[in-house]
């Protein structure tokens, strides 16, 4: 019965990981109840003399063990990955953006709203300088 308990546990770890969260007290849970689990089933295994029940909470023991370091390195990767589109996605806006600066003022301003030669130009083909 523990045995399911901790395998409820490390999926919640797995899942929850997966989506970038990193469950510290989950983690210490699953520990603790994947060795008790380990222990209580390996004495059964030993009574029985059953060695691929003894094979499996060995198993579960070192799966134990190492929830801990796959949650954390499941919860880092997913984090570099929405680094990486967030980036991505930066680097995609800057190049479509319509300025190239990103510091430079405006062209419009309340000041200068008024100013025709600003808004429409200064005449285009009737321009005498053209």
């Amino acid at each position: 019965m523990l045995d399911f308990v901790f395998l409820g546990l490390l999926i919640y770890v797995c899942i929850m990981a997966e989506k970038g969260i990193y469950k510290e007290t989950a983690c210490n849970i699953a520990l603790v109840v994947g060795i008790i689990a380990s222990i209580i089933g390996s004495v059964e295994a030993i009574k029985k003399n059953d060695g691929t029940l003894l094979f499996f909470n060995i198993l579960v023991m070192v799966m134990a063990f190492a929830v801990r370091f796959v949650a954390k390195l499941l919860a880092k990767l997913y984090l570099d990955k929405q680094a990486a589109l967030f980036e991505e996605y930066e680097r995609e806006r800057y190049l479509h953006s319509r300025f190239d600066d990103v510091n430079r003022e405006p062209v419009y301003t309340d000041d200068n709203f008024d100013d025709e030669e600003l808004r429409f130009g200064k005449g285009g083909y009737t321009d005498p300088k053209f």
